[in-house]
């Protein structure tokens, strides 16, 4: 082989590598579990006719893409800047991937792909915070039974909304994740002990579902599945992620009561 094919090969195989690094930040970033993310980047390298070895930390991916029949590789970390949630994102990539697997479709039109999806727009924020207000009022009504009160779905929509956008408005300011999440609970849990204080019912359903959407549901799933599937680095990690954003919760809930001056028990 001469000089100017090794250098071809070379080239086409540090393309893929930096394709497949890109897809995978995209899927570990988006909320897809380490076993599903690597499913995906396997079907990618096979379309083109590469292998891919991956391991996966919380804050980076390391690959090394080498041709099949070939001693040619190539190694890339890549950092995974935040972890998100974006369900639109994940199933995207894996319908693209089964198409690129049974097309064999071309690196520049994955990437072309793979690109588009990744500048899609996010969910509305607006709608996301509605819904997920809706969703904390609702839970307060249900955990009242057959005693079911309005007004605990009430107050409890208006301490989940108000939460998301304190939240919110940290996150633009750059604040620390933690802080971010402490910050809402505190912030859901005094507009519930608001009302509280001035005489309107117990209130004790709002209170307890006014914060329930901080809960780190896919970093908790994520991380279980991780673990089941000998990803131990990663689904460590996100646990532990998701147990210091719990305890964040905890803290915020305790200094709203504490500052209303009412105690757990």
């Amino acid at each position: 082989m001469c000089i100017r094919d090794r250098e071809k090969q070379q080239s086409n195989i540090e393309n893929a590598a930096e394709l497949f690094a890109q897809i995978s930040t995209l899927l570990i970033s988006s909320g897809a579990n380490t076993r599903r993310t690597t499913r995906n980047v396997e079907r990618f390298a096979n379309a083109l006719g590469y292998h891919c070895e991956m391991f996966f930390s919380f804050s980076a991916t390391i690959l090394t893409v080498y041709k099949q029949n070939d001693k040619q590789n190539r190694t890339i970390v890549k950092r995974i800047p935040h972890h998100g949630v974006n369900f639109n994102a994940i199933s995207d990539i894996s319908i693209l991937s089964w198409e690129a697997y049974e097309k064999k479709l071309p690196i520049e039109e994955i990437q072309k792909e793979i690109d588009i999806i990744a500048k899609k727009p996010h969910y509305n924020i607006y709608l996301v915070w509605l819904f997920v207000a809706l969703a904390g009022g609702s839970l307060a009504y249900i955990f009242g039974g057959k005693n079911g009160s309005y007004i605990d779905f009430g107050v409890s929509f208006l301490a989940t909304f108000i939460g998301a956008v304190g939240r919110r408005i940290l996150q633009l300011r750059k604040f620390n994740l933690f802080i971010c999440w402490a910050w809402a609970a505190f912030v859901s849990v005094s507009v519930v002990n608001i009302f509280r204080f001035i005489g309107i019912e117990p209130l004790s359903n709002a209170l307890a579902a006014c914060v329930l959407w901080l809960i780190p549901g896919v970093p908790l799933i994520n991380g279980f599945i991780d673990l089941l599937t000998a990803h131990i680095v990663s689904g460590g990690a996100k646990l532990l992620y998701a147990m210091v954003l719990v305890f964040m919760i905890a803290v915020g809930f305790y200094i709203s009561l504490f500052a209303f001056g009412y105690e757990l028990l």
